[in-house]
């Protein structure tokens, strides 16, 4: 393995190219589409995917201008092409450099290459290769994030860092580079971020120094048409800047719905490789669908219901009105600064933007009780709901000794706001027939939904300290404090105010037995602010969670195959939930509980034999609650569940790789209270790939044996209804790397 520096001439790209480039996927929607991987393995693009960066040396004077080069990383080129799954640390989510191995606590890192070997197109796919965490109902098919970790309904997430509101934030996969999820709560570091489960933060691509790009098309089954665009490119040694697009069409398997989609992702980054750098990070995503599709109701007899039809106001039930529809627009913006102060110490500022909006007709049950075949349904007109936030945070991190005792401190401030309105909307009501589509029963109109907005701000101050005890010791203390404020507004005056401090605390050690070998245990105390709409003119108390945590981290093939297990018991109180009689209004109720066993393995097994494995059981109960009976399972939150996926490149057939995965997801409860279950399924997945110089040709067939389930849950669809799976469904990728 030899150690190069690597120098390449900066050759910019013409402007006809990039606009070319960002056209092209729209215009060509019916012939492109997406897949991942491929070009021929120049030096450059070997670099790329296996390159580890050290510090940049100082460039001569004038050289680079006058050659026209740039100096690029020192880069470890091996002599093969095969990476894999293993990532040692997850900076983005911990924001320290610690590897996981010492890090106390259970965090799963999803790396691109696994999300392109599966072929992952939505959000809700990204995680099911990990333990503990299901991807949830969305909410009308709006591709926004809503999980389900450890037992508990989650609709936020972190984007680099950040708070990710789940509602109303379409993003497409696209800017993905990697997933970051740490489970259980983390209150004593992200505070105010309203997740109690876990966090699941999706890291931005950004600017890298090296010059390369790549064009993907993808056609598939349900008229599915989707191109994408990842393009980086090395302005001077100082600049560089990188586009990711896409934009997609697709009509789904169900009936009378549609999606378009696009999505537009410029970065710029400035290093002077002296240890200061600053990055903008941008992204604009847009879907446009015909339907807001709930699914079907969340009845006992769901799976005599016909999986591809629309329950909903379709387009032509009643002459002159229309249908249901979605539309959506998210942007943000994120700058992160980094200063060197010294050799130990770094200075970190950032700060994000983010704002979605939501315009919709929709129509979910009023409940899931049925009159014979006959269910109700209320019809939302023309609703139009939004979401901003603003999230800025200061940090210090670096290492002190006291006497032989080695501290790697992380001490920083935060503020963060976030607002969530509606403009209101008509009601109105209709009858469905479960069993006939042709019945029609009228439109009858209900009054109408004022507007309402509710806004909660967090002020925070943490400091984080590993200490090492000794050299296989290491012991994790951190605290945080907090100033919510949270305040409701009806018909544009504010209705109620509330203000709350609090302290979350956080205790960890890791105790490194061997050179493989790592045992852990953590407790947590975390606060999360409650910002909903009551309908009652009150604000909420935040929730609160405890967790105690113990597991064994081990190298189960050096540098190669990691195994990750983890028990943990976590307590969830004060917890917001959907109002029993009005699923648009929210209150706040008792205690719940989640314990668990969790593994996850995860790297290679041979250089040319990819894997990652996982196995959960989780019991998550109501303990106490005004609304559900005391020992009712939470809904979504299967008691076993587990994933296998596996990829081997032939070394027979030089190009060609094939891979599959296998996930089973045992049976669970649909509602709360519980009524009745969803029942066990394996669902299984196939790919293939070959690549021949800078062209990858890639398939995967999703849901090989053509497996009916269903996903439930309560963070978007309030448990009254459920979303059948996609039959066998088949992407054939063509990608070209440059």
């Amino acid at each position: 393995m030899n150690r190069t520096p690597i120098r390449r001439p900066l050759r910019p790209l013409p402007c006809a190219f990039y606009l070319t480039a960002i056209c092209a996927p729209g215009l060509a929607l019916a012939s492109n589409a997406h897949v991942e991987n491929g070009s021929e393995l120049t030096p450059l693009t070997q670099a790329r995917e296996e390159q580890t960066t050290t510090p940049h040396a100082p460039a001569a004077p004038n050289s680079a201008l006058a050659s026209r080069t740039v100096d690029l990383p020192s880069t470890t080129v091996s002599d093969t092409s095969i990476s894999g799954y293993m990532t040692p640390t997850s900076t983005n989510t911990t924001r320290t450099d610690t590897p996981l191995k010492e890090y106390p606590a259970s965090i799963q890192v999803v790396p691109n290459e696994l999300l392109k070997d599966r072929g992952v197109t939505r959000i809700d796919q990204v995680a099911e290769t990990v333990s503990g965490v299901h991807a949830e109902a969305n909410y009308g098919g709006n591709g926004a994030t809503f999980f389900n970790i450890r037992g508990f309904s989650e609709s936020n997430g972190l984007r680099d860092g950040f708070r990710n509101y789940g509602y109303y934030a379409f993003r497409d996969v696209q800017n993905i580079d990697q997933v970051e999820i740490f489970k259980g709560p983390a209150g004593a570091l992200y505070g105010g971020i309203g997740a109690i489960g876990g966090y699941l933060n999706t890291v931005s691509k950004r600017p890298e120094w090296n010059d390369f790009g790549e064009v993907s098309g993808t056609v598939g089954s349900h008229d599915l048409a989707r191109s994408t665009l990842d393009v980086n490119r090395v302005l001077n040694e100082d600049l560089s800047v990188r586009l990711n697009a896409s934009a997609e069409h697709d009509s789904t398997f169900r009936d009378d719905t549609r999606d378009h989609s696009w999505s537009f992702a410029p970065a710029i980054t400035w290093d002077n490789h002296e240890g200061t750098s600053l990055t903008l990070l941008s992204d604009y995503n847009h879907l446009n669908r015909d339907g807001f599709d709930f699914g079907v109701p969340a009845v006992a007899n769901y799976r005599e219901l016909s999986k591809t039809r629309y329950y909903g106001l379709s387009r032509r039930a009643y002459a002159g009105i229309d249908g249901d529809y979605g539309k959506n627009d998210t942007l943000s913006e994120t700058l992160l600064f980094e200063h060197s102060l010294s050799d130990n110490w770094k200075l970190r500022l950032a700060g994000q933007y983010a704002y979605a909006r939501q315009r919709s007709t929709q129509s979910f049950p009023n409940s899931t009780a049925t009159v014979g075949n006959l269910l109700d349904y209320s019809v939302y007109s023309d609703a139009d709901e939004s979401s901003r936030q603003f999230g800025t945070r200061a940090e210090l991190a670096g290492e002190v000794f006291t006497g032989d005792i080695k501290h790697q401190l992380l001490i920083g401030t935060d503020y963060s706001v976030q607002k969530i309105s509606s403009a209101g909307s008509q009601i109105s009501t209709m009858t469905l027939d479960l069993s006939n589509p042709d019945y029609l029963s009228g439109l009858t109109p209900a009054g109408s939904l004022d507007g309402h907005e509710s806004q909660g701000k967090d002020y925070g101050a943490y400091v984080q300290d590993l200490i090492e005890l000794t050299p296989t010791i290491k012991l994790q203390a951190a605290l945080r404090a907090d100033r919510f404020v949270n305040r409701a507004k009806e018909s544009g005056g504010d209705s109620a105010q509330g203000q709350q401090s609090t302290l979350s605390p956080r205790l960890g050690i890791v105790w490194q037995a061997t050179d493989s070998t790592s045992y852990f245990a953590d407790w947590s105390l975390s606060y999360s602010p409650n910002v909903g709409h009551s309908g009652s003119n009150v604000t909420y108390e935040a929730e609160v969670a405890e967790q105690f945590e113990v597991g064994l981290k081990h190298e189960l093939i050096k540098d190669r195959l990691d195994a990750n297990l983890a028990v943990f018991s976590l307590d969830r109180n004060h917890i917001l939930t959907t109002d029993p009689d009005d699923p648009l209004l929210q209150v706040l109720t008792g205690k719940q509980r989640s314990q668990g066993v969790e593994l996850d393995i995860t790297g290679n097994i041979t250089p040319q034999w990819k894997t990652t494995a996982s196995y959960t059981y989780t019991v998550a109960k109501v303990r106490s609650d005004s609304n559900y009976p005391t020992g009712d399972v939470l809904s979504n939150a299967p008691r076993h569940s587990a994933s296998l996926w596996t990829a081997y490149q032939l070394k027979s057939v030089e190009g060609l790789q094939i891979g599959g995965g296998v996930y089973y997801e045992g049976s669970r409860e649909a509602t709360l209270p519980n009524t009745f279950k969803l029942s066990s399924y394996v669902r299984t997945d196939a790919m293939a790939s070959y690549k021949v110089g800078a062209w990858t040709t890639q398939m995967n067939v999703f849901n090989v044996f053509d497996r009916r389930y269903y996903t439930g849950g309560t963070a978007a669809t309030f448990d009254y209804t459920l979303m059948p799976s996609p039959p066998r469904t088949i992407q054939l990728s063509e990608t070209y790397r440059f």
